[in-house]
């Protein structure tokens, strides 16, 4: 098909894909749909959706397989897994009593859907974005100045553990991605509603501006409700293996050279909440005694009182007369990509359960992490931490609970950061006032900060913080250092949505965070 270009494609081929694209595009539901066909069958040819869908698999040479599953979404049923009857976790039957299998997880290859991209000369051209990008000594505003992609450039390709003799990125139409993913509900606000879990990778050959849009995302699957999965490694398997393929080389045609390449793509990046890296790298993660995925900071428990939750302050308290611990945060002991093998083989050849148990509590270290078996990951640089719920869905609303007396059933202790009641009732009515005189490009409604917060999104909790907080909150504290504190916070926030930042920068922006977190524990 290499080269036939739109050659292979009838008059009703063409009039089913603008059918179909209209009919993914709108949301149309399939009474719409066949009503669409009858309202213009003097007109248009259109085929059943059931007839459009397979033409264009087979067009596209996109193949949906299916994989076994559990039915509450636990596991899927791949590798080791792949003859269970029991789910591990829930224990639910893996087939039904008519022996059909109870739920099943569709894989959307990759592959196949990149090498049609240069099929299309106008994508072509987009896709030379990263061939054409040229690095700024000093200074990071792409991905491509980042030091891990830069050490790949350098680097040759490993799969599974055997070194090729090509370097990473040596062609000028390889691929660079990431794997992005989180958890979606299917019913509104509903927290403890169904989900599903969409497995999306984000095309770094593409310019920012156009990379992150929906159109240009490539889904590989999403991983089915009602739960979110237990073991991801089972769902992402498939993507595991055909990163081989990608890492290999598919056969592909450059319509623009006119001419036949390999085509080579690596993923360099995961991107994702907290606890979908957690899974993803096999860590104990959060309210764990080691739980950062980036260093190897300690945590501590409140044991007079029997608690269970790990928390992690740069000064540990002192027990029985022994001196604090104080981590310094300019010099943390940083986690590293060989660090993860090395104790995962020291747990492994632990001589029983319990010291196992033992040294995977303190180094934080469940299983080993997803990918493993192209070298284009770096556990410890390859997954960095979200902006969004770093600071949008965890900081902030963290921030107000503490400010409202809602945090954890703590009180202010010896400190004056808390607003009278009735003083937040005032901020709230301000706030869904103030969103009246503002450009809805800006920012949505907000609603009353005060009553109901269950509506506010990332982009409502980054604009209000950093931009109606401030005027707000002004002089609303009892004691103006928690103003200014909140303040240092929407500073440290503009700074890292800078579209270009310097090595420089860097430096300061780690030393005002530092100063933050130092102040946020006194």
């Amino acid at each position: 098909m290499h080269g036939l270009g739109n050659n292979i494609l009838t008059e009703q081929d063409r009039d089913n894909i603008c059918a179909f694209k209209l009919c993914i595009m709108s949301n149309m539901s399939h009474s719409v749909f066949n009503q669409m066909r009858h309202t213009f069958g003097h007109k248009l040819d259109i085929s059943s959706e059931w007839v459009i869908l397979h033409r264009m698999a087979t067009l596209s040479g996109v193949e949906p397989k299916a994989y076994d599953c559990c039915i509450n979404s636990c596991m899927a049923y791949t590798r080791t897994h792949a003859q269970k009857q029991l789910c591990d976790y829930c224990h639910e039957n893996h087939f039904s009593l008519s022996g059909k299998p109870c739920q099943q997880f569709l894989y959307l290859p990759v592959g196949p859907r990149l090498t049609s991209f240069f099929q299309n000369k106008k994508m072509v051209e987009k896709l030379s974005y990263r061939c054409n990008y040229v690095s700024e000594p000093g200074t990071i505003e792409d991905v491509f100045d980042a030091e891990h992609y830069q050490t790949l450039l350098k680097s040759k390709v490993v799969i599974d553990g055997q070194e090729k003799h090509w370097r990473y990125f040596s062609g000028k139409n390889d691929i660079a991605f990431s794997l992005c993913t989180d958890g979606y509900q299917l019913l509104g606000k509903r927290r403890k509603g169904p989900s599903a879990t969409p497995i999306v990778l984000q095309n770094f050959n593409l310019s920012p501006e156009i990379r992150i849009k929906l159109d240009d995302l490539i889904c590989a699957g999403v991983i089915p409700s009602p739960k979110p999965p237990k073991d991801m490694a089972s769902f992402l398997a498939p993507l595991d293996d055909e990163y081989v393929t990608l890492a290999v080389g598919l056969p592909a045609y450059d319509c623009v050279a006119k001419q036949n390449f390999t085509l080579h793509a690596y993923n360099i990046f995961m991107e994702g909440d907290i606890v979908a890296m957690e899974k993803m790298l096999g860590i104990k993660g959060h309210n764990g005694f080691s739980p950062c995925r980036s260093c190897d900071i300690k945590g501590c428990r409140d044991v007079t009182h029997g608690g269970k939750t790990y928390y992690v302050p740069l000064g540990l308290p002192g027990l029985k007369g022994k001196p604090s611990k104080q981590w310094n945060p300019k010099k943390l002991d940083k986690r590293t990509h060989e660090g993860f093998a090395d104790r995962l083989a020291e747990i492994k050849q632990a001589g029983n359960k319990k010291h196992a148990a033992k040294l995977a509590m303190h180094y934080g270290i469940r299983e080993a992490p997803i990918f493993g078996r192209v070298g284009s990951i770096n556990y410890a640089r390859s997954c960095p931490w979200d902006w969004m719920h770093l600071f949008l869905l965890n900081v902030i609303p963290n921030l107000i609970d503490h400010w409202t007396g809602n945090f954890k059933n703590l009180d202010a202790g010896t400190g004056t950061f808390e607003i009278a009641p009735q003083i937040w009732a005032e901020i709230g009515e301000e706030t869904a006032a103030a969103v009246q005189n503002i450009p809805a490009a800006f920012v949505r409604v907000l609603s009353n900060i005060a009553e109901d917060r269950s509506l506010f999104t990332a982009e409502s909790w980054a604009f209000w913080f950093m931009y109606i907080a401030p005027i707000v909150m002004f002089r609303q504290f009892k004691d103006p250092k928690y103003y200014h504190h909140m303040c240092a916070l929407v500073e440290i926030m503009k700074i890292t949505l800078q579209f270009s930042i310097t090595y420089e920068e860097i430096d300061i922006l780690e030393n005002k965070i530092i100063e933050w977190v130092k102040l946020y524990e006194e």
